[in-house]
C-alpha cells in the first residue's frame, strides 16, 4: 500500500459534489485524513446541497441534470489526491474541503452528477502544493490537454496516472522547450500541448 496523505474512497461512487467555497461548505462523511484503504462498493451516495445564500447557476431555468464518469488509475510512486472541477461554475467534487485518495493501483470510477453540458475536470497530486500534478492540479488552477470531459448521458473515459521524472523537459507545439517538475502536457499547457514525437533536453 502507498503512502498516503489523505483517507481515500472506493470505486463506483454516484457523486453530486458541492461548490467551491472555502468556509461556507458542509464538510464530507468521511475524514480529511488517516490511513483509510479504498472500498471498492458502497451503497449511499455522497452528495452535498448548496448553502443558503449561493447564487444559483447562470440560466433561467432548472439546469438538466447529466452525470459523468471518470476512471482514474494510479500507476504513479505515491498515493495521488483527486478532485473535479466544474469550468463553467463555482462548484468541486467531493467539495471545498476534502478530496479522495488513490491509494492503490486499482481502477477507480468516480461518476458525477453535474449539470448537463458543463465541463469538469479532474485534478491531482501527490500533496497540496502541486509540485508533481495531474489535470489541473489539486487546486484546479493549472492549464491541462485532455483532462475534461462534458457532462451528459452516461459520459466517461479513462486516465492512467503515471509518475513524471522529478525534473523532466518537453517540446511543446510552439516550438519551446518547457523544463521543469511536472508532466510534459502540464508543462506545455500554455505552450500550444505537448508534442511528443520531439524531444528536448535543458541546456547547462
Amino acid at each position: 500500500m502507498r503512502p498516503q496523505p489523505a483517507a481515500g474512497i472506493g470505486m463506483g461512487h454516484n457523486l453530486t459534489g458541492a461548490p467551491l467555497c472555502p468556509g461556507h461548505c458542509v464538510s464530507a462523511w468521511w475524514p480529511a485524513a488517516g490511513p483509510v484503504r479504498p472500498r471498492r462498493r458502497a451503497p449511499w451516495s455522497a452528495g452535498r446541497r448548496r448553502p443558503a445564500g449561493a447564487l444559483p447557476a447562470a440560466g433561467t431555468g432548472p439546469a438538466r441534470s447529466g452525470d459523468t464518469t471518470f476512471n482514474l488509475t494510479n500507476n504513479a510512486q505515491f498515493s495521488i489526491m483527486v478532485k473535479f472541477f466544474s469550468q463553467n461554475r463555482s462548484w468541486v467534487w467531493p467539495d471545498a474541503n476534502n478530496h479522495w485518495t488513490l491509494s492503490d493501483n486499482g481502477r477507480h470510477a468516480f461518476t458525477l452528477t453535474c449539470q448537463d453540458g458543463e465541463k469538469i475536470c479532474f485534478g491531482g497530486s501527490y500533496t497540496a502544493d502541486d509540485q508533481t500534478y495531474w489535470g489541473v492540479g489539486f487546486k484546479g488552477d493549472k492549464g491541462c490537454q485532455g483532462c475534461c470531459l462534458t457532462c451528459g448521458n452516461n459520459v466517461s473515459h479513462s486516465w492512467n496516472l503515471t509518475a513524471a521524472p522529478s525534473n523532466t523537459c518537453a517540446h511543446c507545439n510552439d516550438g519551446s522547450c518547457q523544463c521543469g517538475f511536472g508532466t510534459p502536457d502540464g508543462l506545455c499547457a500554455s505552450h500550444g500541448g505537448n508534442n511528443p514525437s520531439l524531444g528536448c533536453s535543458q541546456q547547462p
